[in-house]
């Protein structure tokens, strides 16, 4: 590089400066937005994660919904309903019934 003319010289430390602006430019422009789409990536994944949660926890509340209108409908119209709370919850008898109580015995 020594025998070149300085004007060569000078006109290759332009073209230097220009590639390492024009590079260093380039990585600004393109570095943020990759960064930016992984954090996007792993924002929308954690998002559907959560959406699809919430999506089961709904349908299980629908279900715990139907079966809690479906009790409503049988304490409301059906008397064998109200009958058999009454047994099994209070331990309570109809007139007229008689209770044995059943005592285990372990040897």
């Amino acid at each position: 590089m020594a025998g070149l003319p300085a004007r060569v010289l000078r006109a290759m430390r332009w073209v230097n400066r220009i590639l390492l602006a024009t590079l260093v430019a380039a990585g600004l422009a393109y570095g943020p937005e990759q960064f930016e789409s992984a954090t996007r990536s792993d924002d929308l994944s954690r998002v559907r994660a959560e959406r699809d949660a919430l999506v089961q926890g709904n349908a299980r509340l629908r279900d715990d919904i139907r079966r809690l209108h479906a009790q409503i409908h049988a304490l409301k119209h059906d008397p064998r309903e109200i009958a058999r709370i009454a047994r099994e919850d209070l331990n309570l008898v109809a007139p007229g019934e008689v209770v044995f109580e059943v005592q285990h015995v372990t040897k």
